[in-house]
């Protein structure tokens, strides 16, 4: 977590140093938007601005933190470097800025930032992913897919109605929302709401969706928010052929968390460990991770056999 962290707080300490050279040049309001020509087309107060700035370096760190430990012993590399390259990103960009708004005046109409300075952006991007590809050291050699778990059969009488339901928290997700909601609230009272709004909205939505709620009984497989019937999500019992259990690992296996979709493969997973795994009669699988997944996959078989008339 500290290596994913580490050019983050390089970037902020370069950013103060350079903000703080040059603070007694700098324009009220400053240039920070530029059209393609590279004219200034839109401004932040001073005051406001070194607030944003650092918010924009200190919420990638964080997400990135939280992933990294979500992550941690598996496929991290690819991460690191992704983590490096926005960092060295906005770090250039950022004290780009600064330097551009004191060369421009008392008024910042004469900053400039064309496309020769976005240029020199993305080839620092470049090195510093691929010096975090090199400091990330090789991924762990991925492990064979584990085979199914074996539950025992559950029986069901003609007309025996039966359902199985349990909640699921996904920790990195909560954990990606508070990192979104703290940083943004603190943006919000010292440079205003309208700067800090958008992060916090968007933390509040990604906590919401961090938990739900799963079903088996004779409407198939459900899932949906703790406390809400809407929005929902359901495999019905016509479209599984079987249902068994085994261990996800989300990021090979779906390419993340939340609802996903890879070819052959669909799902909510919202951490990793075991899941219910239902193949669907059109040759694909729907997993969902959740506790206890080997009773709930031997329940949701029989239901499906039993709907289907198999033995």
């Amino acid at each position: 977590m500290l290596l994913v962290v580490l050019p983050y707080l390089l970037g902020c300490a370069a950013f103060l140093t350079v903000f703080l050279a040059r603070h007694d040049r700098l324009p009220d309001p400053m240039a920070t938007h530029f059209s393609g020509a590279g004219r200034a087309d839109g401004y932040t107060a001073l005051g406001s601005f070194p607030y944003v700035a650092l918010a924009l370096l200190l919420v990638p760190a964080v997400l990135f933190a939280a992933l990294a430990y979500g992550m941690r012993g598996g496929r991290t590399r690819a991460l690191v470097a992704f983590g490096y390259a926005l960092a060295g990103l906005l770090g250039y960009l950022l004290c780009a800025l600064v330097l551009g708004n004191a060369r421009a005046g008392a008024d910042g109409t004469g900053a400039r930032m064309g496309m020769g300075e976005l240029g020199v952006a993305l080839a620092v991007a470049a090195a510093a992913g691929g010096l975090g590809w090199l400091l990330a050291g090789r991924d762990a050699t991925p492990a064979r897919e584990p085979a199914p778990v074996v539950a025992p059969r559950l029986e069901l009488r003609d007309g025996e109605a039966v359902t199985w339901t349990r909640s699921i928290t996904s920790r990195p997700l909560r954990r990606i929302g508070l990192a979104l909601v703290l940083p943004g609230a603190a943006v919000g009272l010292l440079a205003g709401w309208g700067a800090g709004a958008g992060p916090v909205v968007g933390g509040l939505l990604v906590c919401a969706f961090s938990a739900a709620r799963i079903t088996v009984d004779r409407h198939g497989l459900t899932a949906t928010l703790p406390w809400l019937p809407r929005p929902r999500l359901r495999i019905p019992l016509d479209r599984i052929a079987s249902a068994t259990s085994r261990p996800i690992d989300p990021l090979p296996d779906l390419g993340g968390w939340g609802y996903r979709v890879v070819p052959g493969r669909s799902g909510l997973v919202l951490r990793s460990g075991e899941a219910v795994v239902a193949r669907l009669i059109t040759g694909s699988e729907f997993v969902v991770t959740v506790d206890d997944a080997a009773t709930a996959a031997a329940l949701l078989d029989a239901l499906a056999a039993r709907a289907g008339g198999r033995a």
